[in-house]
């Protein structure tokens, strides 16, 4: 089931902000991934877009690339509609794919690089992608290409064959073919797996991507002498979101991945980066570095933040250290990113603001979110619990192939149901309490405790099995297992987390494993895993 969204209001120009450049004339932002390059490349050609391993690439640069990439994709035989999967880090080349495929009517499939090879094969079985592009490191991920039948090629920019990414685009034109996308076509597809344990992939639009970034760019200022840290992968909606804003304002996008706490402030200091992402965590870890009293902070304007709260003491030294402003937000996916934002006023290092901070902040211009009862579906006045719910103008535009997943999570109107409970406060901010669906978010990877449970029951030696997420100082949560062994089955936790990373991600996989003779159930026998969450917490 894939949805037309209902027409929205336009946006206005922010003031004094180079409106031509996200805008259109009618006030109207520029709806398709294809447009945003070529208006930014046309405007700024010799800007330095990105920096990687201090090399840059103009904006002209990356758009003449990314029509070699659209020439190479129609000689492959890819038309309107076919898919084209990237599996590769954050680089130049992702974004080439990207805006390539953009410029030929093709919808880019982003995926994660961190999976293992029976759940990129099922991705990709299910995309069914025409063409599929390697990172230099992803050979591993070869034989997850093979047996797809709509397949034409597979480009591994590591190989040292006519199969390698220069051998593709070599002799390929830089000329734009030209084509004008409809916003509403999907334009790119991010797979997340599902509750039900299963990936779906996320139909974006340029409308959708067009509105949200409309309002980003808004909130974090960005502009032509800005230069952003993208340590968030691109096949996440974060680390893409965050790519797209800093193309369409000018600004530089710095790829460059930190190693080690002393090498982010090398980094940071190096490239005079102005927009930093850092979960709390690794704040607190810099905050408490003597080095860190050394460093010139005067170049940062920003931190971007999520995952979790910021603590007030680490609020408190980040603020006399750093002295930049602060700002996070929440989203999902299926709403292009962020839809609340808590702002820079918000992260006063104030004692009576300190119950704010742990909010979500409020809805974004252009955004609706409403928290309603889950059953009636009815609006809830501020202080109640409910199930959060986002207006349509940046919902996606269905789940791919699975109209019955799709709508599941669609309402009347066009909005959706986010399966998170919060409530609002009497000031239109935002609490997150609960996650309905059970998510465990851990590194900023989201982990659904069905699809580690679906992998673990196959076990030979396990009856039941039971994740839950529990806190950890380094990723916010990890998933932790309870089990219960079969009849004189012995279970060793070890050899178990070993057994379940053949099959899953590391990121997915317990990081401890509990064996209890049964798990806690009410009188229907529902999972009660609020009783799991107690009792293992605390350990």
């Amino acid at each position: 089931m894939s949805r037309t969204p209902p027409p929205a209001a336009p946006l206005p120009a922010p003031e004094g902000r180079a409106p031509e450049l996200t805008y259109h004339a009618d006030g109207t932002p520029v709806r398709t991934l294809a447009e945003m390059l070529r208006i930014r490349a046309a405007a700024t050609p010799d800007a330095t877009a990105i920096i990687k391993a201090d090399r840059t690439t103009t904006f002209r640069e990356q758009d003449e690339r990314s029509s070699q990439v659209a020439n190479a994709l129609l000689r492959d035989g890819v038309g309107v509609g076919d898919r084209v999967a990237f599996i590769g880090g954050n680089s130049p080349e992702f974004l080439q794919v990207l805006f390539g495929a953009a410029k030929v009517g093709a919808i880019a499939t982003a995926v994660n690089t961190r999976l293992a090879v029976p759940e990129v094969q099922h991705i990709l079985a299910d995309a069914d992608p025409t063409v599929v592009v390697l990172g230099r490191d992803e050979g591993h991920l070869l034989p997850a290409t093979e047996g797809l039948t709509g397949l034409a090629r597979v480009v591994h920019m590591g190989a040292p064959d006519d199969s390698s990414w220069d051998a593709w685009l070599d002799g390929t034109s830089t000329a734009d073919p030209g084509r004008v996308a409809d916003p509403d076509e999907t334009c790119v597809i991010f797979y997340t797996s599902g509750t039900t344990g299963l990936p779906k992939g996320i139909e974006l639009t340029g409308d959708n991507l067009g509105r949200a970034l409309a309002t980003m760019h808004l909130e974090m200022e960005l502009d032509g002498d800005g230069v952003a840290s993208a340590p968030v992968p691109f096949f996440h909606i974060a680390g893409f979101g965050l790519a797209i804003v800093v193309l369409v304002n000018g600004a530089a996008l710095l790829l460059d991945q930190p190693t080690s706490p002393t090498h982010l402030l090398e980094l940071l200091q190096r490239h005079r980066v102005t927009h930093a992402v850092m979960v709390p965590t690794l704040l607190q870890t810099i905050v408490n570095m003597p080095e860190s009293k050394e460093v010139d902070w005067s170049h940062l304007r920003f931190v971007i933040y999520g995952a979790m709260p910021i603590p007030l003491p680490v609020l408190q030294r980040s603020s006399e250290l750093i002295g930049c402003r602060f700002i996070q937000s929440y989203g999902l996916t299926e709403s292009t990113g962020g839809v609340t934002v808590l702002r820079p006023e918000d992260h006063l290092p104030d004692p009576t603001l300190e119950q704010r901070q742990r909010s979500a902040g409020q809805p974004m211009v252009g955004a609706r979110v409403k928290v309603v009862d889950p059953m009636t579906l009815e609006e809830l006045p501020p202080g109640q619990r409910g199930e959060v719910i986002i207006g349509p103008e940046r919902i996606m535009k269905g789940y791919w192939r699975k109209p019955e997943e799709t709508a599941r999570v669609m309402l009347p109107g066009g909005w959706l149901r986010t399966g998170d409970g919060g409530s609002f406060d009497e000031d239109g901010y935002l609490y997150l309490h609960d996650r309905l669906k059970d998510m465990i978010v851990s590194g900023g990877e989201n982990i659904y405790p069905a699809e580690v449970e679906s992998a673990m029951t196959a076990h030979p030696d396990l009856a039941e099995v039971a994740v839950i997420g529990v806190p950890s100082e380094k990723w916010g949560e990890s998933p932790w297992a309870v089990v219960v062994p079969r009849p004189e089955a012995t279970v060793d936790p070890d050899a178990l987390i070993a057994w379940t990373r053949e099959r899953l991600a590391h990121f997915k996989c317990p990081v401890g494993v509990s064996i209890v003779e049964a798990l806690p159930r009410n009188a229907t026998g529902k999972l009660l895993k609020h009783v799991l969450r107690d009792e293992h917490v605390a350990g």
